[in-house]
């Protein structure tokens, strides 16, 4: 390892009220590249550590290279500030910047950005590596293209995963590249040629991951966060795998609806997948509205498609599903009558309260309106939704530390076989219930529940949730 030329590697703060943990993979598989060829570089996350703490840090390190991953563009205000406060301090240092809102959002981002700031389109390893190699001197064989299939992904350097399992989530995965659907509020259709369809990594390697990472920590509880895991037949591959080498792993994936409404024999193969390991899906449902659907391009049948969340449910496997029930589109009409569908079929949660159609760099609908930062809602629904979203404020606040702990909790009850875990996971979802009741009624007559209501019980739910082991705390 070259010590003499240095690689900083930050995650910017996301600014996001309603924010959820999760480990950065994005620096730790450009850090993963940049290991592959013996390069000197740490890695820094502002979710986790103030910004005094990092700048400091990074001073002492004294790196020639510092690159900071802005996923949305409301990650740019501390990129910013972070990138002025180094150059400060390192005015040599080479800057960099890179992610979704660079890729699909260049010119805005051009704009943002200082002219000393060099900005990555796409996938940063391969560009990165060319950067330093040229800076350094450093004479290696590069690949050959930026961007790297799915195979040829050096496994991720997870230098402090143990951080990150505290909060008793799984093991984040990635088994695959893009998405096949072509959904207008999604950024996946609109990244640069290469990036835009699904790829799929051979399940040996991805297994062969797995395997390296049962080695060192626990539970074996894994979270594959592709846009689109793939068909059933490529779950089953994932699991006949994992028994070929005896390895008893519990999985949470997300997989596509009309994937699995268009499943023959689709209790009986979920009931064999559950028993192999599979705990939980997230599944995108999206709207029960025809018309919009069609305007999200997406093309269900939104009965069928809750028919076969049924069969999943009943095989055993958990169906959490994606919901945009706020859009231009919508009423306050359509958004009782739509909650209450949900309720009545058991998929409505407090999430789903404040699923609002949000304007991703790079999706179809933003494309659409290149200058804004949010879309137009109809004449009054916009301060219905502020008032629905401030009111059960305190309700998601203490929903958020059971909903983010309950997926592990998922994966260590079947790998427990019930157990403690099942005893955590049936009071967790019994607590979740009832918030989920509370703002259910916010949203059908926001009077019928006193401010003083929701904050008792928010708060008497949020203490029983830390006593049952979550530790999850938005405000950290």
């Amino acid at each position: 390892m070259d010590n003499n030329f240095g690689v900083a590697l930050i995650r910017a703060f996301s600014q996001s009220d309603y924010k959820e943990p999760a480990e950065p993979l994005g620096i730790e598989a450009l850090a993963a590249m940049l290991h592959l060829y013996d390069f000197d570089f740490r890695l820094y996350d502002r979710e986790t550590d103030s910004q005094d703490k990092v700048v400091t840090e990074i001073l002492a390190f004294k790196p020639q290279v510092i690159g900071v991953s802005v996923m949305m563009e409301d990650n740019t205000p501390d990129a910013l500030r972070l990138i002025s406060r180094l150059r400060t301090g390192l005015p040599d240092a080479v800057f960099v910047a890179g992610g979704l809102f660079v890729t699909t959002n260049f010119e805005k981002a051009r704009a943002r950005f200082p002219s000393y700031c060099k900005l990555i389109v796409g996938e940063g390893e391969v560009p990165l590596l060319r950067l330093c190699c040229e800076l350094s001197g450093k004479k290696v064989n590069l690949p050959e293209k930026n961007i790297l299939h799915p195979n040829q992904w050096p496994w991720l350097y997870r230098h402090n995963l143990d951080t990150y399992l505290k909060e008793s989530a799984p093991i984040n995965m990635r088994a695959s590249r893009g998405c096949p659907g072509r959904c207008r509020f999604c950024a996946t259709p609109s990244m640069p040629d290469g990036l835009n369809k699904w790829v799929a990594r051979d399940i040996s390697d991805v297994v062969d991951e797995m395997e390296l990472l049962c080695k060192t920590y626990q539970p074996h509880a894994f979270n594959f966060v592709d846009d689109d895991f793939g068909p059933i037949s490529r779950v089953e591959e994932l699991t006949a795998e994992l028994k070929k080498r005896n390895m008893h792993c519990a999985l949470v994936m997300q997989l596509r609806a009309d994937a699995v409404v268009n499943t023959p024999n689709l209790y009986s193969r979920m009931a064999e997948l559950n028993k192999n390991g599979l705990c939980r899906v997230f599944i995108g449902l999206e709207s029960f509205d025809g018309e919009t659907l069609r305007w999200f391009n997406k093309l269900l049948d939104p009965y069928k498609t809750i028919e076969a969340f049924h069969v999943i449910k009943n095989a055993g496997v958990i169906v959490h599903i994606g919901y945009i029930l706020w859009h231009p589109l919508a009423t306050e009409e359509t958004v009782r009558r739509e909650a209450e569908i949900l309720r009545k079929n058991g998929f409505f949660t407090t999430k789903i309260v404040m699923g609002k159609l949000r304007l991703f760099p790079g999706c179809g609908i933003q494309l659409e309106h290149p200058e804004a930062n949010y879309i137009d809602f109809p004449p009054g629904l916009e301060n219905y939704y502020n008032a629905v979203a401030k009111k059960i404020a305190p309700i998601y606040d203490a929903w958020l530390v059971g909903a983010l702990y309950v997926p592990g909790q998922y994966c260590r009850a079947w790998l427990e076989k019930g157990g403690d875990a099942g005893n955590i996971v049936s009071e967790i979802e019994f607590l979740l219930s009832q918030l989920d009741e509370l703002s259910f009624s916010v949203l059908m007559d926001i009077d019928s529940v006193s401010d003083d209501n929701i904050n008792k019980t928010a708060a008497k739910v949020k203490e029983r949730l830390y006593e049952l082991g979550c530790t999850f705390n938005r405000r950290r």
